[in-house]
């Protein structure tokens, strides 16, 4: 059964209000888990809203909130630095993103911390995605796409890298076409990583292919229907219901 895990990145556009708002009504949503977008310090210049840097004790704060919820805390980012600041905060999983898909040093670090390591495919092709596989065996992955164009998200590429690789993949996100997250559901991919955003006039970074949270609640009671809908795939005799001949 598809899991699903909404993605902040930096849609708190580097307020810590916000953050927290996003927290609080994400544990509300029966969501699996919440991830955040941290990169490297030189990116945080203040040239944009959401280039503004949220200060590290406002993790912990979240990391306790998500873990009495029972919620698994994430953290995506591009660089080692994050990954060695944070060692003291309970992190569930890492998100590396694509740029960084050929990164090993990074990838390496992420895995020696013990905890899951999603790496982000969007400028991978199935040969680069079977290397890496082969190099990190604990290593999961994410199918995504960042072209615009709907023909080039390309969902049955889940089916050709889940048999190439021999390992269940999961599902990212990054088209305004929400309905993909059903497909996603379909092909059962093992995660959907989605953003959220408020809805209102705010600009947010990933604000196209972010899902409005006042829409998430419904949104993943119907995901997860359709989920169970698949059911077992051993398909038995029924019983005529009585209105069949009414």
């Amino acid at each position: 059964m598809t899991k699903f895990i909404a993605e902040i990145g930096l849609n708190h556009l580097g307020d810590k209000k916000i953050l927290n708002r996003m927290i609080k009504n994400l544990v509300k949503k029966n969501i699996y888990g919440v991830s955040v977008q941290i990169l490297e310090d030189s990116y945080y210049d203040n040239s944009k809203p959401f280039r503004k840097k949220i200060e590290f004790r406002e993790y912990q704060k979240i990391s306790r909130i998500l873990k009495k919820n029972k919620i698994r805390f994430g953290v995506a980012t591009n660089n080692i630095e994050t990954i060695k600041k944070l060692k003291n905060i309970r992190i569930d999983f890492w998100k590396i993103i694509s740029p960084q898909f050929f990164n090993n040093d990074l990838i390496e670090i992420a895995l020696k911390t013990k905890k899951d390591v999603y790496l982000s495919c969007g400028i991978a092709s199935t040969n680069d995605i079977y290397v890496k596989s082969k190099k990190y065996k604990k290593l999961k992955f994410i199918h995504t796409s960042f072209s615009e164009k709907i023909n080039d998200t390309n969902m049955l590429a889940i089916n050709k890298i889940r048999e190439k690789i021999n390992k269940n993949i999961s599902f990212g996100l990054h088209s305004n076409l929400h309905q993909l997250i059903i497909s996603a559901i379909s092909l059962q991919v093992d995660k959907a990583f989605f953003y959220v955003k408020f809805n209102d006039n705010k600009y947010y970074p990933d604000n196209q292919h972010a899902i409005n949270l006042e829409d998430l609640k419904k949104n993943i009671l119907n995901w997860n229907k359709i989920s169970i809908s698949f059911g077992d795939g051993v398909k038995k005799r029924e019983k005529l219901p009585k209105w069949v001949f009414e």
